[in-house]
């Protein structure tokens, strides 16, 4: 059975695949081994050169259509392609799956009320069902924890049919759920059956039911109302248990009843309800849970129902209904609201009017148009069959003019032709940015006049005041080559306006003299090392100069080494001293997660009193949107302790954009608008190689950063303390027993060295403060490092202060310039003589 992804580029066997979901084929570089994509049977091969995912990109786009059988490149497996074609989450035969697996427990609760886990237990009960209620929403502890730890606080004593209940309901929770695994949804089925003396095993067919696929996926948001969810599914139960048998009969033979039963619940959760609704009556109602994508929908395609019926939600189920069943009717199969062109109708709704960029594609013609264009002061699109719509046109008023004029054409390219032709009519103003596009030359301009339609050719066309000199696609700033790479006869190049209008400006303030078309903006350099720089951190300059040049050039940079080296001081240091005031600082924990480093949902109290939740943003995407915002001075993040945290999952699918800056990616939870991290971003991070070896770390976080080593034997902190305690007129005897220190614990134990931020503090003045640093703070360091190899007493006896100091013999005189005090050294480390 063939599958087609829009936008294709290359096709396989008789499917269609696009480059961005379907580059999987080609085997790419990891760690010298040939990757494949998760769950291919095959090995990675190890007799090839892998290639980079640049070449993969090229190899793509570049390779005939062939059928798999006749790829014979090893660096290619078909298998890999086979398994990267997405399944449609919205067709026929994945929503008659779904539905499937709901009745599995639904049937029941409309029928027997049995359990499905235990059939001999009797479990759709109004008594249990309020128990299960009550114990997410009731139990003084509801507002705390997550809900197994709820459901755990308040059901592991109850009666055995109270935990099977919860247990199913929690499965028909995560039926219709795509974006969780089959093995995390029984997960959660078999962690609440644990908390039964006798846990029953998962019974087959809800094992088969969890491995559906879902529908849709809920995201964060989605995921973080379970405890909510899974109490509205209580209550449902509750008020269905309580209904006689006839009227109980009667919703069921009519959705729409059905559906004004639903509605009345008073824990109203729009999500849940439109999950349950499209499971039981997967015929009637939509998948989409999303009450706001739900009105979207309806608001672009009203026109085609003659308006929307009411303005309450019941009204917004019937009309999306029969929108569905008018389009489905012409296009003859199921669509998908989240597929091209349908979703490029709704989501987001454009704006009609803004200073927007823009970009057409000389089709027919290519560069032959593309060169008339610029000659004449125009842009056209092809409207052979559209006839005269007037600027401004509503979209349904374009929609109507393109059904009516090609109806020959497959009802998803009428559209595309829609959107095409709306923007062009409606959303461009003048004073908007448009380029022309051919091969790996582009024409840039600005539109001046209102659209019109010339019959003669016929085609739409708008006046544009071009530069008639063409630029080099790769000279174009990012992300407008980025942008330009997206399919379709007309693109939205506004998240690159910025860019252009830079391009611009700079082109307005050339002479008239000619002169090689401009380059992009020059790249933001940062400042050098300065001799005060170096002074006040008592760093050698060429090292912090390298550091800062090594920043400049890859933008993200990781200090490493042992504990006491100065990496958190030597990071925000490098941060004010290239930043200033821009510069935020966050420390990675065990616990941290890509919520609270970029962005995800957080709870928020309402006014009523109720919880809701709002997307909220961690400090890297407020720190980006600040640089983003200014992008003429460096902004920095530091990450204190960067390998305390599971890096992969915290930075998530921005991995991607540490190693390419000049593209843009869709997110988790805010997939409507593409981030890029902007070029005047910069990261540090530190690194304690006592917690974990920078042998062990992802290798694509290694990849993606520069590694700088901070360690006590080498510079810059290599004599640090010495050259600290000359500038400050102190004893040196400190670096000397540092330096004694880190001799005894050797190469071999060099991950545990120490450095000499201990011995700078304030009490090390002392001879009472030296103790209890030594006491309290490197002894008990070494003895976790050590630990099961050496005893604390051992410990204390070869690494202790008075065994260090026996080993540190004093040979030379030394004095501290200016301080007047004869000091004897040895081993050419100083040491005070005693009092």
């Amino acid at each position: 059975m063939s599958a087609t992804v829009p936008g294709t580029r290359r096709t396989f066997a008789g499917s269609a695949f696009d480059l961005a979901d379907s580059p999987d084929g080609y085997l790419l570089k990891r760690d010298s081994r040939m990757l494949h994509v998760p769950n291919c049977p095959h090995e990675p091969t190890l007799d090839v050169e892998p290639w980079t995912a640049e070449q993969v990109e090229t190899a793509w786009r570049n390779a005939p259509d062939l059928p798999l059988t006749t790829v014979t490149d090893p660096r290619f497996c078909t298998t890999c392609v086979a398994r990267s074609v997405p399944e449609d989450l919205h067709s026929t035969a994945r929503i008659a799956k779904v539905s499937a697996a709901a009745r599995v427990v639904l049937d029941h609760l409309f029928g027997d009320r049995r359990s499905v886990i235990d059939p001999m237990a009797t479990i759709w009960t109004a008594e249990l069902a309020e128990t299960v209620r009550a114990a997410l929403e009731d139990s003084p502890d509801a507002g705390g924890g997550s809900t197994f730890e709820r459901l755990h606080a308040q059901l592991a004593q109850q009666q055995r049919e109270v935990v099977l209940l919860a247990a199913e309901l929690v499965y028909l929770r995560g039926v219709p759920l795509a974006g969780v695994s089959a093995a995390k949804k029984l997960e959660h089925v078999t962690t609440v059956l644990s908390w039964l003396a006798d846990p029953p095993p998962v019974p087959t067919v809800m094992v088969e039911g969890a491995s559906t696929g879902g529908t849709f996926k809920g995201g964060q948001g989605y995921n973080t109302q379970m405890w909510q969810q899974i109490a509205w599914l209580a209550a449902f139960v509750a008020r269905w248990a309580r209904l006689d048998k006839d009227v109980q009969s009667e919703l069921l033979s009519d959705p729409w009843t059905f559906r004004g039963f639903l509605g009345a619940n008073p824990r109203e959760l729009p999500s849940m309800r439109n999950a349950f609704a499209f499971m039981v009556f997967p015929g009637v109602f939509d998948e989409t849970i999303n009450e706001g994508h739900k009105y979207a929908i309806r608001r672009a395609f009203a026109d085609l129902i003659g308006g929307p019926s009411g303005k309450d939600a019941i009204s917004l189920d019937r009309d999306l209904h029969e929108v569905r069943m008018a389009i489905e009717a012409q296009t003859g199969e199921r669509i998908s609201w989240y597929l091209k062109p349908w979703r490029d109708h709704w989501y987001p709704e454009a704006d009609i009017l803004g200073d927007r960029a823009w970009a057409v594609r000389p089709r027919p013609g290519g560069r032959e148009l593309a060169e008339q264009w610029v000659t004449e002061g125009f842009v056209s699109l092809a409207a052979a069959h559209l006839g005269e719509v007037p600027a401004g046109a509503e979209l349904a008023e374009v929609r109507s003019a393109v059904g009516a004029g090609y109806d020959h054409q497959d009802y998803a390219q009428q559209y595309e032709l829609t959107n095409d032709y709306f923007a062009f009519l409606s959303r461009m103003t003048t004073g908007d940015i448009v380029l022309a596009r051919s091969d790996e030359d582009v024409w840039v301009g600005r539109i001046t006049g209102e659209p019109s339609y010339f019959p003669e050719a016929p085609r739409l066309r708008r006046e544009v005041e071009w530069d008639d000199t063409p630029r080099a696609l790769a000279e174009l700033p990012p992300p407008v080559p980025a942008l330009l790479a997206q399919t379709g006869t007309l693109l939205d190049l506004t998240a690159g306006r910025g860019a252009l209008d830079a391009l611009i400006a700079q082109q307005a303030e050339s002479s008239e003299t000619p002169v090689p078309p401009p380059l992009p903006p020059a790249r933001l350099t940062l400042p050098r090392a300065t001799p005060e720089l170096a002074a006040r951190l008592h760093m050698p300059q060429p090292w912090l100069g390298d550091l800062i040049s090594t920043l400049d050039a890859r933008r993200q940079v990781v200090l490493y080494g042992p504990p006491g080296t100065g990496k958190t001081f030597t990071a925000r240091a490098i941060a004010r001293h290239v930043a200033g005031d821009g510069v935020r600082v966050v420390q990675f924990h065990p616990s941290y997660a890509y919520e609270d480093f970029f962005e995800g949902f957080r709870p928020a109290g309402q006014a009523d009193g109720r919880l809701s939740f709002e997307l909220r943003p961690g400090p890297l995407r407020q720190i980006a949107a600040l640089a983003a915002d200014d992008p003429t001075v460096p902004w920095v993040l530091v990450i204190d302790e960067i390998n305390r945290g599971n890096i992969a999952k915290i930075f998530g699918e921005l991995y991607f954009l540490l190693e390419y800056r000049d593209a843009a990616i869709s997110l988790q939870y805010s997939s409507d608008r593409e981030f890029r991290l902007p070029e005047n971003l910069y990261l540090i991070g530190t690194m304690n190689t006592a917690d974990r070896s920078i042998a062990i770390v992802d290798a694509a976080i290694r990849r993606r950063f520069a590694f700088l080593e901070m360690h006590p034997d080498t510079e810059p902190v290599g004599g640090l303390l010495e050259r600290w305690l000359e500038a400050n007129l102190r004893p040196l005897e400190r670096a000397a027993l540092l330096r004694s220190l880190n001799a005894e614990l050797g190469q071999e134990n060099r991950d545990f060295q120490i450095g000499p931020s201990y011995l700078m503090r304030a009490d090390a003045e002392t001879e009472e403060g030296l103790q209890r640093i030594w006491r309290y703070d490197l002894l008990p360091l070494l003895e976790e490092q050590f630990y099961g190899r050496l005893s604390p007493a051992e410990i204390a006896e070869r690494f202790g202060l008075d065994a260090v100091r026996r080993r540190t013999q004093p040979t030379v005189d030394r004095t501290i310039p200016d301080a007047g005090l004869a000091l004897e050294v040895g081993d050419g480390a100083p040491h005070a003589p005693s009092s």
